[in-house]
């Protein structure tokens, strides 16, 4: 569904991040895919992103994937965490991820980061890039268009900035995740004044933006009710690789395997219980499992992992880059997939989940009923979802998959995945922007 490019730009937009190759993590990939379809749609993409920022992850290959015709402009930021060394910052791989327990100085970390920078650690960032954004605006007069995506939400105030100074600029503020219902929120010891102050900034951006976006519907709902407007749906997505999953050699071990951070709040206990009580009842089982977890690992979960005598099953791979991930996710037998147990739950929908649909395997997905995780595992048929409590549900999934293992034959055919494919979400996407440039 790709558009049909005349020759002649009919627009120009300034994309202002803080994850863009070298970065590697999810917050990268939903605008490096959607950029890859802008000058096929006559659009041109200028990207204003930081140039030495403390990332929690590193992929320098993806640099390969931003292409000749998207202009990146990069400038120094300060962020005050870098200070303190990785040793004492809490913060491992987004979100609130520990990889033991914290310490006073950690904990006094996290209080600094809820109340004295906000709304997050890249404040010192935003005066700065409005000053040199204001002066690049004026040099490319062609751009009508702004982007702000979020979080961090610094990012939002950059933009709202411009927007006071260049009111004629249409403004895009895509929420990624939540502002103040986002899952760590509670974890950051948000004093009154400090939290008065959040949801005032962030009122002001929904408000004052020209279209809101979000990934997914329960998101997009908390947004509306904080902004009083309607925020329009975007999801996440995927380039889909085109391949037949039975031409490749699967892990011999049946393997359950995590790609991502895994925090304390996305650690699946009901996981854990299944697994025990299969391992103690199924001698093939036990003799075949295999708990594969790349990425970062909250030094709980480990606990939970050791409490429920799993321990001698887990392959802790602490990080592998994008590429590498995607074909071990092709190899894996069965994709975890949690949710973060955490008060805006209904609206996760992470952008690991269309990766998982690309690798073509079956997924099991753990996460709250009635959520967007729950509605877009049943609507591609691409694995199982259980609650967090479901235990029964969640040793059922697992034993007939082990069965269908045994067998050799473990796939899943998924559907109606091509309203999940990053081109056609971008070239909507697209056409929205330029109907607001025609009102």
């Amino acid at each position: 569904m790709a558009g049909l490019m005349s020759g002649k730009l009919k627009h120009t937009a300034l994309l202002i991040t803080f994850y863009w190759p070298p970065s590697g993590g999810p917050g990268v990939h939903r605008w490096l895919r959607f950029a890859k379809f802008f000058q096929q749609n006559d659009w041109k993409l200028h990207v204003y992103c930081p140039e030495d920022a403390a990332w929690p992850m590193i992929d320098a290959d993806l640099q390969k994937e931003v292409g000749e015709e998207t202009t990146v402009i990069r400038r120094k930021i300060f962020e005050p965490h870098k200070l303190i060394g990785k040793k004492n910052n809490p913060n491992v791989g987004g979100g609130i991820t520990k990889q033991g327990k914290s310490s006073l100085f950690q904990r006094f970390v996290i209080w600094t980061r809820g109340n004295v920078f906000i709304p997050d650690a890249r404040v010192f960032w935003i005066k700065p890039s409005i000053r040199f954004l204001r002066s690049y605006l004026r040099q490319h007069p062609e751009i009508d268009t702004l982007i702000s995506s979020g979080p961090p939400h610094s990012m939002h105030l950059i933009a709202r900035g411009l927007k006071k100074e260049f009111p004629q600029l249409k403004w895009i503020a895509d929420f990624r995740d939540p502002w103040t219902e986002i899952d760590f929120y509670q974890d950051l010891n948000i004093g009154k004044r400090a939290d008065q102050l959040q949801h005032e900034l962030e009122k002001a951006v929904l408000t004052e933006a020209d279209l809101v976006i979000s990934i997914g519907e329960n998101c997009a709902l908390g947004l509306e009710k904080i902004g009083q407007r309607k925020v329009e749906i975007f999801t996440n997505g995927f380039i889909f690789p085109k391949f037949d999953p039975k031409s490749i050699a699967l892990d011999e071990a049946f393997t359950i395997a995590h790609f991502g951070s895994m925090s304390f709040p996305r650690n699946p206990e009901v996981l854990w219980k299944a697994l025990a009580e299969i391992v103690a009842e199924n001698e093939a089982f036990k003799n075949n499992l295999q708990i594969r977890l790349v990425g970062p690992v909250d030094y709980g979960v480990f606990e939970l992992i050791d409490a429920h005598q799993l321990g001698s099953f887990v392959q802790h791979i602490p990080h592998v880059a994008h590429a590498e991930s995607i074909q071990l996710q092709q190899k894996t037998q069965v994709l975890l997939l949690v949710a973060n147990k955490t008060g805006n739950v209904k609206g996760i929908l992470t952008g690991k989940f269309f990766e998982y649909l690309g690798a073509k395997r079956p997924v099991l997905a753990i996460g709250e009923r009635e959520s967007d995780l729950e509605n877009v595992v049943q609507a591609t048929n691409c694995g199982a979802f259980v609650g967090y409590e479901e235990i029964a549900a969640t040793k059922d999934f697992l034993l007939h998959a082990f069965e269908l293992y045994q067998q050799k034959h473990l796939y899943v055919d998924t559907k109606d995945t091509e309203q999940f494919d990053s081109e056609n979400i971008a070239f909507k996407l697209l056409d929205r922007l330029g109907q607001l440039h025609q009102k």
